[in-house]
């Protein structure tokens, strides 16, 4: 997953399971959620150098 695993408070957020059992990031301290999508081939590609 290539998503920064710093919410924008500053804490570190967890890696959990939504209700439709998709990845999500949960921050603890202010309660912001957000969904982890697949990162697209030629993304991956660039970052795998």
């Amino acid at each position: 997953m290539d998503k920064p695993m710093r919410c924008r408070c500053g804490s570190t957020r967890t890696i959990a399971l939504d209700k439709h059992f998709r990845t999500a990031l949960l921050c603890p301290k202010c309660d912001e959620v957000e969904l982890a999508k697949p990162v697209k081939p030629e993304q991956a590609a660039l970052t795998a150098r």
